[in-house]
């Protein structure tokens, strides 16, 4: 590996030094080190109403592990918290007790014993209290505990006491009450995990459809790791579109997890702006994702084919306001459930009959809880926080990937160049030196009215940017739509007339048809060089749930 820069000592000095399997093995989200994280939070009882990709993502978010020793005192009663942690024991055992005032004496009374999996701190976290209501000591054997931010746990912890029937109590009931029901374990973790099978089930019954009872009409797309075909249901006159992926070649990717996350979060989706999700199946060789089909076209299909729209509106810029609302009101949607999309493109917006527009394409959303590290989504879209190491973000790269949108429909061309380079990382680092060249530089037929809007959302600040604080509302509330007199309540009712819609009723010759047509056939044609063949491992069972 090539030395990117050379270190000299100017005084005598001591310097620690970790080799770069230690290194890996303390960041990495694949290893051993990782995974027992990971097993670990699958015993903890209070996450059990969660999603495996909420339980990874706090996985992903764990400060580390802290030894005590026997004995040793890690929570004080009554003293100030100076580190506001959550703590889930991961080996050892810890001694939960109370001090008391009893006949003018101060007395400790023992409450429980805690062991793997048990956890400690969430409830002054919770209450906002400043101080710890009990004494938590580490056992005769020591106490290892995984930890992690309040903040961050709180978030998750909030969601699991608001569902029904929660699995836990509420953290402001009696203090004796709550370590009683602690100790008690809540609920059997089997409950959680019922729900959440019996909400999947509820979501799946709502569309009775079976695979072998879809026949396909035409292809409506083929990405690097799947088709969608739009299909039928001939019986109940339906039709969806379906998304293939082969199991070999997840399996050779290594997808397994985002496949099972993809479908996590789709099942969450409950948005009229964002395309719905109304079954999956699989079969020996495919998973599949039935879903809402939008056949007006994607909103890059408009900006290529009817640019009028965009130029010869009025008031100027209704048009994009328009639009621009339709993928905010996705974002908030997405936003309100801890979900970054991370790949927001003219592209992937898709217009309904009505010429409203549909988000769609999770490949790259994920649950985030507080910041991520991933490079990851369409360079003309990143945000410079997500292209520069250690490509650190949160959901504000959407709201900048809003306003390339925005920016793109209104001009016909992004507002950063690639300086003409074909090297992908190359060409991704010119974009980035584009993006400080300073002030945005607009076409002449820009709309006026627009410019501030897309202005504000181009912050390279993330912090500065339209809808990082307010979100959503903040972008609604913008002068833009002030000035448009846009009218949002029935815009959200759908009542609003939209600037384009096409008239049809699924003309099949619309459609490209690349990789031929065989309407039995709805997985990947064997020929397909993303289709690889796929042989069951009975000890994997990655696409159980679907």
């Amino acid at each position: 590996m090539p030395m990117h820069a050379e270190f000299t000592a100017k005084e005598d000095c001591t310097m620690y030094v970790i080799d770069r399997n230690h290194f890996s093995a303390c960041f990495n989200r694949r290893g051993k080190r990782f995974d027992d994280f990971l097993s670990l939070l699958e015993e903890v009882q209070i996450l059990s109403p969660l999603l495996a990709s909420e339980r990874f993502e706090l996985a992903c978010n764990a400060i580390g592990l802290v030894e005590f020793q026997p004995g040793e005192r890690v929570l004080h009663q009554g003293l100030m918290r100076t580190a506001k942690l959550w703590y889930v024991i991961h080996s050892g055992t810890g001694v939960v007790s109370l001090d008391q005032e009893k006949n003018g004496k101060k007395e400790n009374q023992f409450l429980t014993d805690l062991s793997r999996a048990a956890h400690f701190g969430e409830r002054s976290l919770l209450r906002g209290d400043a101080a710890a209501p009990v004494n938590i000591d580490a056992g005769p054997d020591g106490m290892v505990c995984l930890t992690f931010w309040g903040d961050t746990i709180c978030v998750l912890l909030r969601k699991v006491l608001e569902q029904e029937n929660s699995v836990a109590p509420s953290p402001f009931c009696d203090l004796k009450e709550w370590w009683v029901r602690k100790a008690r374990g809540f609920k059997s973790r089997d409950d959680g995990l019922n729900r959440m099978t019996i909400s999947w089930d509820r979501m799946q019954s709502n569309c009775q459809v079976e695979l072998d009872e879809l026949t396909k009409v035409c292809a409506l797309g083929k990405g690097a790791y799947g088709q969608v075909c739009l299909v039928e249901d001939a019986a109940r006159g339906q039709r969806y579109a379906l998304k293939a992926l082969s199991k070999g070649y997840i399996a050779k990717q290594g997808t397994q997890r985002l496949v099972n996350g993809e479908r996590e979060i789709l099942s969450m989706i409950d948005s009229s702006f964002v395309i719905r999700l109304h079954r999956t199946f699989k079969d020996d060789q495919h998973v599949y994702f039935l879903l809402e089909a939008a056949l007006g076209g994607s909103l890059v299909q408009v900006v290529k084919d009817h640019p009028e729209i965009f130029v010869q509106d009025m008031p100027r810029g209704q048009s994009g306001a328009f639009y621009a609302a339709c993928v905010t009101a996705a974002l908030e949607h997405l936003h309100e459930r801890r979900i970054v999309h991370r790949d927001i493109k003219p592209e992937n917006a898709l217009l309904d009959e009505h010429g409203y527009a549909k988000v769609c394409d999770m490949g790259f959303a994920r649950f985030v809880l507080s910041k991520t590290n991933t490079l990851v989504g369409t360079p003309d879209y990143m945000a410079p926080e997500v292209i520069d190491f250690p490509h650190t973000h949160n959901s504000s790269v959407d709201w900048w990937a809003l306003g390339v949108l925005t920016f793109e429909i209104l001009s016909g061309h992004t507002p950063f160049t690639d300086e003409g380079v074909s090297d992908p990382m190359e060409r991704l680092l010119a974009i980035r030196r584009s993006q400080e060249l300073g002030p945005l530089q607009f076409p002449f037929h820009f709309p006026q009215v627009a410019k501030g809007f897309v202005a504000e959302l181009l912050q390279i600040r993330p912090h500065d940017r339209l809808g990082a604080r307010g979100g959503a509302q903040d972008v609604r509330d913008h002068a833009m739509y002030r000035t448009l007199a846009f009218d949002f309540k029935a815009f959200h009712e759908q009542k609003l007339p939209t600037p384009f819609h096409r008239q049809w009723s699924y003309p099949e010759h619309f459609f490209t048809d690349d990789f031929g047509l065989d309407r039995g056939q709805l997985g990947l044609d064997p020929s397909d060089s993303i289709f690889i063949p796929y042989t069951a491992d009975p000890a994997d069972g990655w696409d159980a749930r679907f």
